[in-house]
């Protein structure tokens, strides 16, 4: 190939380059490949998708947009629209994201997606540097000729199994959460690719996502569960096609002779022309053109790949991630997380030490703490796998109390983490009273309670005791951590246990107002009844483990108190 030609061809691959730049990205597209499963099947790991801004969005666009304070990209479902701006969801989600989206933050919507092509986009860098690299070892001197192609096909393929191994496009299986089941574990998992899976019993394609059972311990003591391949017997033929094809490929390459060839270059020639009966020549010279042609398309495809990787990289989890920064439902990575982050919080208290109890949302209402009786202890047991410390347990005689009185109305939410295996008319887990001494009190409701079969009940007060309890079979007084929150407005209260709604009632207008004191552990409770309905001479103050008590001047929804839940158990 001459140098004009040579010429030629280069200035063709810029500006196949440079029109690439331009058509794309000069008329506003964007491209972000997905990485995280919560779009679920409408954009599973691995989806391309294509963003260009509008003049206007509605409730039903998916849309990228750029989180406040934050370089990350986000791509999400609108859902609502709020006088704050967008509200929106990924569609595996089970909650809405926390902050609403401006128009200003909307980078675009999703004009198209290609479902697997992102894997492909992630890998081409690497794969294409990956064959250029084998390909120049083979050309090295001392690489005897008649090996080139076997060393091609053998480097290539262990290069594509390097990238895919990395990328994981085939198979690969995300579990988002667990929670303990009746027997065993129940585990939320998302397919994330491209396979069908299955994982005991259920079979997952790509995006899909379910939960499973599993009561077989491994090993080391934990639960696993490992997805076997979903395909029919052609799928299967099929890849061992693939596979194969490497080997076949190699069997139909020709050897080439090991002597070194005598060429002349035509090129070189004084009257510029080859002469048409020399074989030797035309290989020789059909072989430099295929090497120029094949650097000039590799350095085409890698500019423009890479181009393409950096655009989505910028945009890194725009490659369609929750508000979590991680995959699936969680919203939350920690429980002091998930309560300090609510809005609404009024205070909380870690509960990790004895002795005075830091507000950890920041509104310094810090607690006090008074004993009478047995003093609490330091404990190393705790309910959340991402919070480090341990807990307090209180052996009957401590009491965590807010420092100054509130007015607190119909409107609000408790919450906190217990274990406990004490059934004697145990005290209050948390609740409301007039003053801050357990033995003065005369208006006191709005709490939490286990009675003597290990049921827990809600209790406000109106004109009468109104409570709501968990059914009778189950006692949470089984030595176990549990989550419990309360909620309560104008007409409603709530009673949640480890994230479900377990009982509620809508005839609660009225609660007795007054100025009182939170607190934790303790408060009158003699003759509040039971689940039942029979009053009983419940204790004064609690005995069991407690750790991370909140308490919300706002009603929590259900989505929360899951998102909750999920943060210490996932």
């Amino acid at each position: 190939m001459n140098k004009k030609k040579w010429a030629i061809s280069i200035a063709a691959s810029v500006l196949l380059v440079v029109a690439v730049v331009v058509a794309v990205f000069g008329t506003g597209y964007r491209f972000f490949v997905v990485e995280t499963p919560s779009m679920a099947t409408t954009a599973p790991v691995g989806t391309l998708v294509v963003v260009h801004p509008k003049a206007s969005y509605a409730v039903g666009d998916i849309v990228s947009y750029q989180a406040k304070n934050s370089s990350k990209i986000y791509t999400h479902r609108i859902v609502d629209q709020t006088a704050q701006g967008w509200i929106t969801k990924g569609d595996l989600n089970g909650a809405a994201d926390p902050l609403p989206v401006t128009d200003q933050q909307i980078v675009g919507s999703v004009d198209a997606k290609v479902k697997y092509v992102g894997f492909f986009v992630r890998g081409l860098p690497w794969i294409v540097l990956g064959f250029a690299l084998v390909y120049g070892i083979t050309l090295l001197p001392r690489v005897r000729p008649s090996w080139r192609w076997q060393i091609r096909l053998i480097g290539w393929s262990l290069v594509l199994s390097i990238v895919a191994l990395w990328i994981r496009p085939w198979v690969n299986l995300v579990m988002t959460g667990y929670v303990p089941g009746t027997v065993g574990v129940d585990m939320h998992l998302v397919n994330t690719g491209i396979f069908p899976v299955d994982v005991l019993g259920t079979v997952l394609r790509s995006g899909e996502d379910a939960t499973v059972n599993q009561t077989v311990l491994s090993a080391d003591g934990k639960y696993h569960v490992t997805p076997t391949l979903a395909l029919t017997f052609w799928w299967f033929v099929a890849m061992l096609a693939i596979c194969i094809s490497p080997m076949v490929f190699s069997l139909f390459v020709r050897p080439v002779d090991d002597e070194p060839e005598a060429v002349e270059d035509a090129e070189t020639r004084a009257d510029g022309e080859a002469e048409a009966t020399d074989p030797v020549v035309e290989r020789a010279s059909s072989r430099r053109r295929l090497v120029w042609v094949a650097l000039t398309v590799m350095t085409t495809v890698l500019a423009v790949a890479v181009l393409l990787q950096a655009t989505t990289q910028a945009a890194l989890s725009a490659a369609v991630t929750n508000s979590t920064g991680t995959a699936g439902t969680r919203t939350w990575f920690s429980c002091q997380n998930a309560e300090t982050g609510t809005a609404g919080t009024r205070f909380v208290w870690g509960l990790t030490a004895t002795g005075m109890q830091s507000d950890l949302s920041g509104h310094t209402r810090n607690g006090t703490m008074t004993t009478n009786g047995t003093a609490a202890t330091a404990s190393a047991s705790s309910p959340c796998p991402y919070d480090t410390q341990g807990s307090v347990m209180l052996n009957g005689g401590t009491c965590f109390t807010q420092g100054s009185a509130v007015a607190v109305g119909q409107v609000y939410s408790e919450e906190v983490w217990f274990k406990t295996t004490n059934t004697a008319y145990n005290g209050k887990l948390m609740g409301l009273a007039d003053t801050n001494n357990p033995s003065t009190q005369s208006h006191y409701d709005r709490h939490v309670y286990i009675d003597q079969n290990g049921r827990v009940i809600f209790g406000a007060y109106t004109t009468q005791q109104m409570v709501i309890t968990s059914p009778a079979g189950k006692s949470y007084a089984d030595g176990v951590w549990h989550h419990v929150v309360v909620t309560s407005n104008a007409t409603t209260i709530a009673l949640y246990l480890d994230g479900n709604l377990i009982s509620s009632r809508s005839d609660t207008a009225g609660q007795d107002s007054y100025t009182g004191y939170w607190q934790v552990g303790c408060g009158l409770l003699n003759q509040w009844q039971d689940a039942n309905g029979t009053a009983q001479p419940f204790k004064s103050y609690f005995t069991g483990n407690l750790r991370l008590a909140a308490v919300y001047d706002a009603t929590l929804t259900a989505a929360q108190v899951k998102e909750h839940y999920i943060a210490g158990t996932a």
